[in-house]
């Protein structure tokens, strides 16, 4: 066993407490809002962008909200909780992202299980926030940043499994390393360590079958968006319409309504997203980049381009050097 698990397995004296006595309260700094307590942020941070800590095991805790983004991992064994009245039952390597007013009660962890609060100062870092990022290359997730909530039930949280994740695991590691076993400039690492987290989270966002926020009451239009959002460089409209099961031109007008563009368009501006997004981060030919989202014609590729984004791909790729 590492030193961070002996730490974190150690019974800590609440623990021991509430091992006797049951649920005993750990924040003094509790506001009352609706008979649900809020957990206020002035009491988690201290000159730090981050507060991290070991939930007590032994003992339900009740159901309460946070003013600030809550991240809980599941760092060993599993836990149960209560989400705006829907039960989940998370393992290890998951992580649940609650946003501001998100309701959540934790049933009693075991001796080995081991659940990590993570909480941010900057009240920036959301999960809206985190969309925004993914936003930039995903149709479904411009869809989600909208005002339009006709195509989803939508919640204010969030379950990512990351049992399959190496590198968010491993920074998880890290940080937890820094902020329960710190050394000289744990602090200073740890702010480096934030942004990187982040966007691995917003890069997990849309390949997430478990997350919550998507899987109520999804619309034809949602639906259409998450097979452009996948297949964009093969999908046709006869395809799309016959496994769906619509007339292709009842579903090319629903495209058209709901989007203001054709169905071609929309495939044009999600293929023209990712070969922005490569163009930016890989150092692919442009035409290797245009062959795989799906345009076989470079001219036509160059023209959309530019139409799309008022410069041509060469200029795009200077502008990353």
């Amino acid at each position: 066993m590492n030193q961070l698990d002996q730490l974190l397995f150690a019974k800590t004296e609440h623990e021991l407490l509430q091992e006797k006595r049951g649920f005993v309260a750990d924040y003094l700094d509790i506001q009352s809002a609706s008979n649900t307590p809020k957990l206020s942020q002035q009491f988690f941070f201290q000159n730090k962008d981050i507060f991290m800590s070991k939930h007590s095991r032994y003992a339900p805790y009740p159901e309460h909200t946070h003013q600030f983004l809550e991240i809980n991992y599941v760092y060993k064994g599993h836990c149960r909780q209560r989400i705006n009245d829907q039960i989940f039952d998370l393992k290890e390597g998951d992580i649940l992202l609650m946003d501001m007013e998100s309701r959540h009660s934790i049933e009693a962890l075991g001796d080995d299980d081991i659940l990590i609060n993570i909480l941010f100062q900057n009240k920036d870092v959301s999960i809206n926030w985190l969309k925004q990022l993914q936003g930039e290359n995903s149709l479904l997730y411009q869809l989600l940043l909208s005002d339009s909530s006709q195509h989803f039930n939508r919640n204010n949280f969030l379950l990512l499994p990351t049992e399959k994740n190496t590198p968010i695991r491993q920074i998880l590691q890290e940080m937890m390393t820094e902020y329960f076993l710190p050394q000289d400039f744990s602090q200073q690492m740890l702010k480096h360590y934030l942004p990187l987290f982040c966007y691995h989270l917003a890069r997990l966002l849309p390949s997430v079958e478990k997350t919550v926020d998507l899987q109520l009451e999804e619309s034809t239009y949602a639906q259409v968006l998450k097979i452009i959002d996948r297949e964009y460089a093969t999908i046709g409209l006869a395809e799309l319409a016959q496994r769906l099961n619509f007339n292709k031109n009842y579903l090319s007008n629903l495209v058209k309504t709901e989007s203001g563009q054709t169905f071609t368009q929309l495939v044009n501006q999600r293929k023209l997203m990712k070969a922005q997004l490569l163009l930016k981060t890989t150092q692919l030919p442009i035409q290797e980049i245009a062959l795989s989202v799906g345009f076989s014609n470079k001219t036509y590729f160059y023209d959309k381009y530019k139409e799309t984004f008022g410069h041509g791909p060469k200029v795009e790729r200077n502008f990353k050097s």
